[in-house]
């Protein structure tokens, strides 16, 4: 199920981006455009039978006529993850192989993202967002609507996974007429899909947002990766600013985020939510003690439900300031979070990030090595004790680049460890 960890490669690339509102390939008169850009074309990459996506049915496209460059209409393709007031974007992957020495892509939009790995390894090391020359970055990639090229510097056999997005979306891969570009099938290999407040939309190094949750799955060697991630949001409404609505929290946001049914379905917030105070939308502390116990159990039996075969795997309440003993209100909400994905039914596990350690529905567990965010420092204001100093942001609550990487260490280690037993 599980591959080896994504591994970083030392070849150094170039990159560059074409001028604005300009949709034609470097490859000339000859380039071979997937699917063909010209005003007869009504194919879009979630559909061009030359490259391989897992899960197209689940993109959106937008009707004809509604994106065009250069008057002619193109359609870029996107993963949505829409709630009430608020949403976030999954990612398009593509994987092919090719031959060639270079190829492009053409993007509707601009704040063009993406993340490439060549025969299973990362290049640029992690995402890219701006030019490169021999590997060294420049410009933002805000040109709209044009193509980016990407040089390998020589050419040869590549398997290919592209990781794609901007403002609109890409629309086409441009190759030399002389290269070959075949379809790269990896149907069978794991998906995992994640819910996740503002931690899960965290830039790391892999991916500008995704967070801990991203740096996991390529520890874990997933190829398919689905993250909805909103700030302020938790199992319930809450009294952060705008994350009242109940269609923002975790339960409303299941029908498109359990839709590419993955493998393994991972949970990670509670951070947000208030299970202990008379504040809105709650009258009292026991209001929202119960608020917080019902939502959570109503989203575990729905994400059951409608993942009856998937592994499902929860985690306490991000904590980034430790209190010395744990803070009862965080190990609450663990313990009802804990005891709700149990009661939805296995195969499950539980990550215990307040104390360490794991358990799963199998009877198995990991012995607790302490909590993952340690101290009470962050960057700007370190104390000289813990992992805070350089985990932990300016802002007190979410994760540094290097905290990232740390929790999304900490989030494969335990899950390799409890699938071993299940």
């Amino acid at each position: 199920m599980l591959q080896p960890p994504l591994q970083a490669s030392t070849a150094a690339i170039t990159l560059t981006q074409g001028s604005g509102n300009n949709p034609v390939s470097g490859f000339g008169a000859t380039a071979q455009v997937l699917p063909a850009f010209d005003s007869a074309n009504t194919a879009s990459l979630a559909t061009v039978a030359a490259v391989w996506g897992f899960r197209r049915d689940t993109w959106s496209v937008p009707t004809p006529g509604v994106a065009r460059i250069a008057g002619v209409p193109v359609f870029p393709v996107s993963r949505p993850h829409p709630a009430a007031t608020r949403g976030s974007e999954g990612v398009c992957a593509l994987h092919f192989s090719m031959q060639g020495r270079a190829l492009e892509v053409l993007f509707a939009g601009t704040q063009v993202e993406l993340t490439l790995i060549a025969d299973g390894r990362v290049l640029a090391g992690g995402f890219i967002n701006t030019t490169l020359a021999g590997g060294v970055p420049g410009a933002a990639l805000n040109a709209p609507n044009t193509f980016v090229r990407i040089d390998f510097g020589t050419a040869a056999p590549r398997r290919i996974s592209l990781y794609a997005r901007s403002s609109q979306g890409p629309c086409a891969i441009s190759v030399a007429g002389d290269d070959e570009v075949q379809p790269w099938d990896r149907s069978a290999e794991a998906s995992m899909t994640a819910m996740a407040d503002s931690y899960g939309g965290h830039a790391g190094v892999l991916w500008s947002s995704g967070g801990p949750l991203w740096e996991a799955a390529a520890l874990l060697g997933i190829a398919h990766i689905d993250i909805s991630a909103a700030g302020g949001t938790g199992y319930a409404p809450n009294s952060a600013p705008g994350a009242g609505n109940p269609g923002d929290a975790f339960p409303a946001r299941l029908a498109t985020t359990t839709a590419g049914a993955p493998d393994l379905f991972i949970t990670a917030g509670g951070i947000n939510d208030n299970n202990s105070q008379a504040l809105f939308p709650y009258a009292t502390a026991d209001a929202a003690r119960m608020g917080f116990e019902a939502a959570t159990r109503n989203y575990f039996t729905s994400l059951r439900a409608a993942l009856p075969q998937s592994l499902l795997v929860a985690l306490g309440p991000w904590a980034p300031r430790e209190n010395m003993p744990p803070n009862p209100v965080e190990l609450s909400k663990a313990d009802v979070i804990a005891a709700a994905l149990a009661a939805a039914g296995g195969p499950w596990v539980f990550l215990d990030n307040l104390n360490g350690g794991w358990r799963c529905s199998s009877g198995a567990s990991g012995a607790g090595t302490g909590p993952w965010q340690t101290g009470t420092g962050r960057v700007g204001a370190p104390t000289g004790v813990g992992n805070g100093d350089r985990f932990v942001d300016r802002d007190g609550t979410h994760p540094t680049v290097a905290g990232v990487q740390h929790l999304g260490a900490r989030i494969a280690d335990d899950v390799r460890a409890a699938l071993a037993t299940l």
